[in-house]
């Protein structure tokens, strides 16, 4: 069983892709073309456009079915010039051949299907693409319905900014820079992931049936800093975890109550380590610490059981109710064991190593820490929803939510150090050691929440529609055990404390908008909403925030339309906890969102879709922050984004067999313009953001051979570049990507 949960993606993968090249499957992804219209259509060729698509007209005979599809094979070249794990990590395509996209669709010829009536196999970017994906559907409309999705992510991040210790570099704390490619952050990794459901008796009202089963995978090498003994130091772990989750339950409708059950347990495992034997991190500096070898586990082990059950009945036409309510228990196990040797380290035990000596220089022999632990969730959500049809224009609704779970923790802690110090008659080794201190915490949480809204449909051209929204929530913490956020303790020894504390707090927002067709051919979208907002986890005052919502639609002419969006919000938190204002620690940020686009047919040789979005923000955050080991309380940390994206594609018919599509994007962040940062005044400002610029025009032509077969000649080409502001070292790149592919076609008409 283990070794068919293991393998059943890959075999299903393998599968469905044989499937298509066997019999032949389709459609258009970038960088494919769109198929070739005719330059003009003849009269005949007019009403075959309106005649209904049905299985006499499309596809071609297989028996009983008939068979539509496509497949695109090709092959992409590549040439990267400049950064090239900036390019990785933005684009990450490689160059070589790949299937661009393809489709295949079987239908049974008047219901004579048999075991089958209707399959359909999609795929998208297998080959050099870092994402894959591939969907199988499958039915028999009377007895079964089967859905497959599998995807396939390469994920690489290996960049020279925000984490890259480059910026601290000194030849005092190192021998050399540190590594100017990997910074202290870097992932190479690789995810998979599928969802697998089964539905039995698809058609039946009274009752379906549902299994379900969805794997994942993930693993690959990763970088990450640790900050360990008055060192730091780059190690390089191997990440790995994988889960499955089971699930099975039914629908059905028992006379006016319609229900929903569903059963579900998700297992997962975690085993990232780090071995890296005798390794100095980052940190060359024979007179600073260094470690000589390094080694740490960390497996972890849990479950999810949730429970999930729904009714719904309408009474009299005029009242809807719908019930829900999710239970899940969440539990994990995990342990953290780190073995370490090393040179000139500085323990930060208070009280230790004893005697005249300084704690450095010293030899390592030995540190250890062995942590294990647990936890336990059990969360219970319900709601209910009562809509009452007052008028054929008029509906008000009010939905009542409460949620309810405990965390409930514990751990045991135990490390090992031995030290040797100095030469000679003053040679002395010293060790120390905790074992078995525990700790236990527990967090309750509870919130209610009642939601009421009216909608008003004065006509078939306007409606409007209002609500407000009401939280309380209850947050009780309990702490038993020891405090174990350093290595411990010699003098004073370690102490048992015991605390509590609990928060109670309300929110309220409004909320409204409405719905206008001024023209036949226009409409307008408005909404906002205003209020204070909660989070879970965090004990500090709630979020104030605003956010207005405008979309419009404006088509003069069939073949031409108009659309415009602009999106605001402003959320700020003002860090106030009963009511006593914390302004040392405010946050504020505020966005604006502008879209617009117009899409033109002119012909039907002839097509344009341009945009433009331009996304603002500003956040101004209140923080304490260390600038040359001096400390600047109440500085502001400040964030600046000024994104233009700008787009236009064209689509045009050169000949009757011949099709170019050419597009062309760019997006430029101006960042914080002119602004500088001031680390060092009273009260201080940091200033962040990501000044760059990136193109991508595209071009690509589709020749149509005939009605099995085009082929398909493109290029596209990438120009990244970024401010000196981003990092020491600009990651600027670009690429080259030309390809060719040809796609082959299974109930194309002519």
């Amino acid at each position: 069983m283990k070794s068919y949960v293991q393998t059943a993606p890959r075999v299903l993968t393998g599968l469905a892709l044989s499937l298509m090249l066997f019999v032949a499957a389709a459609a258009a992804q970038t960088p494919s073309p769109l198929p070739s219209p005719l330059l003009s259509p003849s009269p005949s060729a007019k009403k075959a456009a309106e005649t209904p698509t049905t299985s006499t007209t499309t596809g071609e005979d297989a028996g009983d079915y008939t068979v539509t599809g496509s497949i695109e094979v090709g092959y992409r070249g590549l040439r990267v010039g400049g950064d090239h794990n900036k390019y990785q990590s933005d684009l990450n395509y490689k160059a070589g051949p790949r299937i661009f996209d393809s489709s295949l669709l079987l239908r049974a010829k008047d219901g004579k299907g048999g075991l089958v009536d209707s399959l359909l196999v999609t795929s998208t970017g297998w080959g050099s693409d870092p994402y894959s994906h591939l969907r199988v559907s499958a039915e028999n409309s009377k007895w079964y319905r089967f859905d497959a999705n599998y995807r396939r992510f390469k994920y690489f991040r290996f960049l020279n900014n925000l984490a890259n210790p480059n910026w601290v570099f000194s030849p005092a704390t190192f021998s050399v820079a540190p590594n100017p490619i990997t910074g202290e952050h870097g992932y190479n990794t690789r995810t998979q992931m599928g969802d697998f459901d089964l539905t039995l008796l698809p058609k039946n009202n009274k009752i379906r049936f549902n299994i379900g089963f969805s794997p994942e995978r993930y693993d690959g090498p990763a970088f990450t800093n640790y900050h360990y003994a008055g060192g730091e130091f780059n190690l390089q772990s191997q990440l790995r975890s994988r889960s499955n989750d089971f699930r099975i339950g039914a629908d059905g409708k028992l006379g006016p109550i319609d229900f929903s059950f569903l059963q579900g347990f998700r297992r997962f495992r975690d085993d990232s380590s780090i071995n890296l034997g005798a390794t100095p991190g980052i940190n060359l500096n024979p007179t600073a610490a260094a470690l000589t070898s390094f080694n740490r586990n960390e497996p972890a082990r849990g479950s999810v059981n949730y429970t999930r059950f729904s009714l719904h009945t309408l009474v009299a036409q005029k009242l809807d109710i719908t019930g829900r309510i999710v239970y899940s228990k969440a539990t994990s196990n995990f342990a953290f064991v780190e073995n370490s040797t090393g040179r000139n380290l500085n323990p930060r035990i208070t009280g230790w190593p004893p005697g005249a000596l300084a704690a450095t220089p010293n030899i390592l022999n030995r540190g250890q820490y062995n942590i294990t632990g647990t936890a336990e969730r059990p969360n219970t959500l319900g709601d209910i929803g009562i809509t009452f049809l007052a008028t054929n224009k008029f509906r008000i609704s009010n939905t009542f939510r409460v949620e309810d779970f405990t965390i409930d923790a514990a751990i045991l802690f135990s490390d090992f150090f031995s030290i040797t110090r100095g030469s000679g008659a003053t040679l002395r080794t010293d060790t120390f050691s905790s074992t078995n201190l525990d700790a236990r915490k527990i967090t309750k949480y509870r919130k209610y929440q009642n939601t009421i809204e009216g909608d008003y449909q004065f006509n078939a051209r306007y409606a409007l529609h209002f609500g407000y929204r009401y939280g309380s929530r209850r947050i009780e913490e309990r702490f038993n055990g020891f405090l174990l956020n350093s290595s411990g303790s010699l003098t004073p020894p370690p102490v048992r404390s015991i605390t509590s504390d609990s928060e109670q707090n309300h929110t309220h927002a409004f909320f409204g908008g409405f719905k206008a067709r001024p023209a036949q051919n226009w409409t307008i979208f408005f909404d906002g909403e205003h209020g204070t907002a909660d989070n879970v986890f965090t004990r500090i005052g709630n979020y104030n925030y605003t956010n207005i919502r405008f979309k419009s639609r404006y088509s003069p002419k069939k073949n031409l339309s108009f659309n415009v969006a602009v999106i605001t919000k402003n959320n700020s938190n003002p860090s106030e906890i009963a009511g006593v204002s914390l302004q040392d620690f405010g946050v504020d940020v505020k966005s604006r969102l502008f879209t617009a686009a117009i899409d033109w047919t002119p012909n039907s040789r002839l097509s344009f879709s341009t945009g433009y979005n331009y996304n603002w923000v500003d956040s101004d955050a209140v923080v304490d922050y260390f600038y040359n080991s001096v400390r600047h309380p109440a500085g502001h940390s400040l964030y600046f984004m000024r994104n233009n994206f700008f787009y236009l594609d064209t689509t045009a018919v050169l000949a009757r067999r011949v099709t170019l599509f050419a597009s062309y994007r760019v997006n430029q962040d101006n960042g914080q313009g002119s602004r500088l940062a001031d680390p060092t005044g009273t009260p201080g400002t940091l200033i962040s953001s990501y000044p760059m610029n990136f193109q991508s025009p595209e071009v690509r032509l589709a020749i149509r051979i005939n009605r099995r077969l085009d082929w398909n000649l493109g290029y596209q080409y990438y120009n990244y570049s970024e401010s000196a502001l981003v990092g020491p070292r600009p990651q600027n790149y670009h690429a080259h990507m030309p390809y060719t592919s040809l796609r082959f076609y299974f109930g194309r008409k002519e």
